[in-house]
């Protein structure tokens, strides 16, 4: 813990490995940043790790190996703030072969809907909903460019390979377009159900458009608040040479840099309120809770900050019963967190409300299945219950037997 945020996690971000200097004898390993998804995917965030390679070198292609990554730090997640779908992809191949496995979940039921292969590079942020769950997004860094998806049947409906060095991609909440940002080239703004280029955008790296209207936030050389996109109402001067993902609610936007947030009233684009944020302390992320009326903003990965949205007061912090992780995904309009280990929690109250992970993807974890296991046995079910549940679940018999000795061994404890 620094400062109160949680940084126990960062040496699990994409890293590259700069050499050594006369200033640098050691080398360092240097956390990407290119955050995305406003208003529904959101990603952790570090400036730099210097030393990291004081204790014990390991290539940087290890440190990315799945045996080393938990069940928590394999997904990216994309979410549409006020959609019924989830789209959670994973590159299965440890040897970096740009193959993924996709998982669509339906919210609303809580249950898996579909899986399918993709052409997928992690790790890396790319992927992304249409306004409308029908289309779904994921990219390619050195190869294969971008491609959208059917949600409905996994089939390949499009796919641009002449756009290499895929690092953001961003849809928008209201139109029929999808942002693919680029570490080296022009930006493209592409035509949601062909791919078709509808515009080059040169020195945009970002964009975070607002779930509400044609409002976004562009993220070039300054922070410029258009609406629609390509007519500029205003600039903000950067605090800082790069931005955590901005929100809007449907009367405020929020610039989120490393040092401070800033709150703007939308109409006037007159600043509100900021909240400096200070030492290496960093707020990875904002959103919008309509049922709170509020922006939250995550703290650590387990604690919110809720401000009032027009004064910034800062009224509540919200524990969570279970860890969010690095990628997670916001949807019920601000209210419900997917986190990246699958659970559901309210922003409300931070309870567990759904468990979406199922057998099959524990499997890729043994840790992160055993806490499942733990969690099962201490839910409060009774045994006759608790059975009935894994069984409808799909565990496994033995799987089932573990947790049910579990749960009896911990009642027995307790009298």
């Amino acid at each position: 813990m620094e400062n109160g945020y949680d940084t126990s996690n960062r040496h699990l971000l994409p890293l590259s490995f700069s050499e050594a200097t006369p200033a640098n004898p050691k080398g360092c390993i240097t956390a990407a940043n290119r955050p995305s998804r406003c208003g529904s995917q959101h990603r952790e965030f570090i400036d730099h790790i210097p030393g990291f390679m004081d204790s014990s070198y390991r290539p940087v292609a290890e440190l990315y190996s799945l045996s080393l990554m938990p069940l928590h730090h394999l997904f990216d997640i994309a979410t549409r703030y006020d959609g019924d779908l989830a789209f959670a992809v994973a590159n299965d191949k440890p040897d970096f072969k740009v193959r993924g496995t996709a998982y669509i979940f339906d919210l609303t039921s809580k249950t898996q809907a579909r899986k399918f292969p993709v052409r997928y590079e992690w790790p890396g942020w790319r992927v992304a909903l249409s306004r409308d769950d029908r289309f779904c997004f994921a990219g390619c860094y050195d190869a294969y460019g971008l491609a959208a998806y059917s949600s409905a049947t996994g089939e390949e409906v499009w796919r641009r390979k002449d756009l290499k060095s895929v690092q953001a991609v961003t849809s928008s909440a209201v139109e029929d377009w999808v942002f693919c940002g680029r570490e080296t080239g022009a930006a493209h703004l592409l035509e949601t159900t062909t791919g078709k280029t509808l515009e080059k955008l040169t020195g945009v790296k970002e964009v975070y458009p607002s779930p509400y209207d044609q409002s976004v936030i562009v993220g070039g050389r300054a922070l410029e608040l258009h609406g629609p996109f390509g007519s500029k109402l205003a600039s903000f001067k950067r605090l800082n040479n790069c931005e955590r993902p901005c929100a809007f609610s449907r009367s405020e936007f929020v610039l989120n840099e490393p040092d401070c947030l800033r709150c703007y009233d939308l109409r006037a684009q007159e600043l509100l309120w900021s909240f400096e944020v200070t030492g290496d302390a960093a707020i990875a992320c904002v959103w919008f809770c309509e049922s709170l009326g509020s922006f939250l903003a995550k703290k650590t990965n387990s604690e919110l900050l809720v401000f009032d949205a027009r004064t910034g007061t800062l009224a509540r912090e919200v524990k969570f019963a279970a860890s969010m992780g690095i990628v997670f995904g916001v949807y019920g309009r601000g209210s419900r967190l997917l986190a990246s280990n699958l659970q559901v929690l309210s922003t409300e109250t931070g309870a567990v409300l759904a468990d979406l992970a199922t057998p099959e993807l524990l499997a890729w974890d043994p840790q992160a299945r055993m806490e499942r296991f733990r969690e099962l046995a201490a839910s409060g079910r009774s045994l006759e219950d608790l059975e009935r549940y894994m069984a409808s679940e799909g565990f496994a018999k033995n799987d089932v037997e573990r947790v049910l000795m579990m749960k009896y061994s911990n009642d027995r404890k307790k009298t």
